[in-house]
Order: C-alpha cells, then structure tokens, then sequence
C-alpha cells in the first residue's frame, strides 16, 4: 500500500476548484532554531543553510501551475522571539493556514508550539468552525537526541487537536512537501504539490532567482534558520 506521502505527491485532484485570485497564506510559528526557515527554504529552493541566522519575518511568494488552475502560495516565515508580539498576532489574523514548528530533540520547543496553538484559537477561533493547523517535528535525522515521543505528540496532535501532524527533516529533505499538501488539505486546498514543486525547481539556477518567486523581506529579516 502506498505511503500517505506517496499518495500526495501523485494525486492530481482538487477538493477546492481555486480561482487565479485566490492566494492562501501558510504561517510558519514555532521556537527559534527549531527550523522553521530551513524547512521554508527546502521547500522553495531545494536547498539546506549551514549556519543558523535568526528571522524576522520574511514573506515568500510563488505561483503553481496545475490541472489548468494556478494557486498562488504566500508563506510567512515568522521570528522564534518572543520580542515581536504584535507582529506575531498580525501574522495571525492574516494567515489563512498555520504549520507549528518544534525540534523532537526539544521539549520545551514542543510545549511553545501548545502555547502558540492555544493563541492561534484565542486570535481566530471566533465564528471561525476549523483553523487550518499542521503541527511539524523537525530534525527527525536526530533520532539518537530525541525528546518528544513520537506516538504521543501525534496522538496529541491528531485526536485531541485535531490537527495535522508531520515530522519532518529539513537537513535531510525528508517530508517536506507533505508538510505542504497537509496544511492546504487542513484548508480544503488538496493540490498535489510534488510534480509542481519538481517542475520549478528544475527551471531554478543555481543561486535562484526565478521570477515567479517573490521575496519581501521585513524589518532587516535573515533567510537562514
């Protein structure tokens, strides 16, 4: 039987017919130097940074064209600070869907993600029935370190939240693109990333510089996490 991740990259339907103007917004929260940045970039770019810079906040754009519909893909890559709080519950309000990022070497990375998920509700739960939410462990390459149990963060995650749940290793690009096709489905977006994603990154230099990609960046934000 194919794997969940298989599944999402070779689906090719839609639950959601999306118009051109439509342009969901993915906020990306979690504490700092959990990987909230590297796992952006893998995403974008195909690519791993060597250093840890913290972010600011840094807005990344992109258009997908799939099935003859184009989705374009706004991410919002978020400081781990708490120095910053009405930045953040900006973020809130104008995030559409939220990945919630921790390290499973770091508990108390964990314990912020419950205390980010708990603003979240508090922010936009009014008269709002479902707040699309992917919780996401990172650095699962660092088994041997682990800290978090798996089978009880997702049970946690899955049954008592209700919400998604991946883990995930930017260093070692290992689902990083179900952690996409997750928060878009939590949306009622199910768009298939993986052979959009493969596409553009093939047309990508180097050192990208693609066109369709836009980058805003704010308040001197760093791009390596």
């Amino acid at each position: 039987m194919p794997s969940i991740y298989t599944e999402s990259l070779n689906a090719l339907h839609m639950t959601k017919s999306l118009k051109t103007s439509d342009k969901p917004r993915v906020v990306v929260l979690g504490a700092a130097g959990v990987g909230k940045t590297a796992i952006v970039n893998r995403f974008f770019y195909d690519t791993f940074p060597n250093t840890h810079k913290p972010t600011v906040e840094e807005m990344h754009k992109i258009e997908y064209e799939l099935s003859g519909s184009t989705l374009k893909l706004e991410v919002l890559d978020t400081s781990g600070s708490y120095e910053f709080p009405a930045m953040r519950r900006l973020a809130i309000k104008t995030g559409d869907a939220f990945v919630l990022v921790y390290a499973i070497d770091d508990a108390e990375s964990f314990r912020q993600v419950s205390t980010l998920r708990e603003l979240i509700l508090e922010t936009r739960q009014q008269g709002e029935p479902h707040v699309p939410i992917v919780v996401v462990g990172n650095k699962c390459d660092l088994e041997e370190s682990r800290a978090v149990p798996k089978d009880v963060t997702e049970s946690v995650v899955s049954i008592d939240w209700e919400d998604g749940f991946v883990e995930a290793s930017a260093k070692d690009n290992v689902n990083i693109l179900q952690i996409f096709n997750a928060v878009l489905r939590q949306a009622h977006i199910c768009y298939a990333l993986g052979k959009a994603v493969e596409k553009r990154r093939k047309s990508l230099p180097v050192h990208p510089t693609c066109p369709k990609v836009a980058l805003e960046q704010k308040r001197h934000s760093c791009t390596i996490q």
